[in-house]
């Protein structure tokens, strides 16, 4: 196996606060509500989701918000758009783990035995506990993390803050911390997006982009899982 070593900063400006209050910050809505249409998170794009422009509804080629079904998240009954394409198996049936129902145990993993694909997305959606201390993403290949991103909520006590990282041979690297905003918030409901790119990840919430992590080390074909943990419900996890 071929290594590639890089080591990147974000692009954001590293002299930023590091930590950021949770009081007045932000207000983010309870569930997100994207408008059919408009832009999606990732800047650039014509499309509300990377590479699918003009399409009918707020996710591509689907009627409701959520991939594979005809209405609202958690099974909403509603009718699909004229010639939309067949949608896969719903929410919590049989056919499709990780994709809602019952709440999903923690610490979860998704496999991803192939490795991940450029432009492929993992979505997560999930509820923050009222008495969250934090809560992780990692992604991983074998015993590595490729990716550490850790949602912290009384960091010093006190202070919120969104520390990415990663660690290679049992070594953490250097930690990125600034971040243009904190848009988690105790007791209320979130979606996470990850976009993996040739180069690096693209990370929005709530249907807004937030930020960017470089690779470090190993190629999108390494990554065999990605693990959540932590204080919350999480109500489904899965690629598309």
């Amino acid at each position: 196996m071929v290594r590639n070593v890089t080591n990147y900063a974000l692009d954001s400006d590293p002299s930023s606060a590091n930590t950021l209050k949770a009081d007045g910050q932000n207000p983010q809505p309870a569930w997100p509500s994207p408008q059919p249409g408009q832009p999606g998170p990732w800047p650039g794009q014509p499309g509300p989701w990377p590479g699918q422009p003009g399409q009918a509804g707020p996710w591509p080629g689907q009627a409701g918000p959520w991939p594979g079904q005809a209405g609202p998240w958690p099974g909403q009954p509603g009718q699909p758009e004229p010639g939309a394409p067949p949608v896969p198996a719903p929410f919590g049936s049989p056919a499709a783990p990780g994709q809602g129902g019952a709440a999903l145990q923690l610490p979860y993993e998704l496999a991803l035995p192939g490795g991940w694909e450029p432009q492929k997305m993992i979505r997560i959606m999930g509820t923050v506990k009222p008495n969250v201390d934090s809560f992780a993403i990692d992604v991983r290949s074998g015993w590595d993390i490729l990716l550490h991103f850790n949602v912290r909520f009384k960091e010093g006590g006190h202070h919120h803050v969104i520390v990415r990282n990663s660690m290679i041979n049992n070594s953490w690297g250097g930690e990125e911390r600034a971040a243009p905003r904190f848009p988690f918030k105790q007791g209320e409901q979130f979606e996470i997006l990850l976009l993996a790119e040739p180069t690096q990840y693209k990370i929005a919430v709530n249907n807004e982009h937030l930020l960017e992590f470089r690779h470090r080390y190993k190629s999108l074909k390494d990554i065999n899982k990605v693990s959540i943990h932590g204080d919350i419900t999480l109500h489904a996890m899965f690629m598309q």
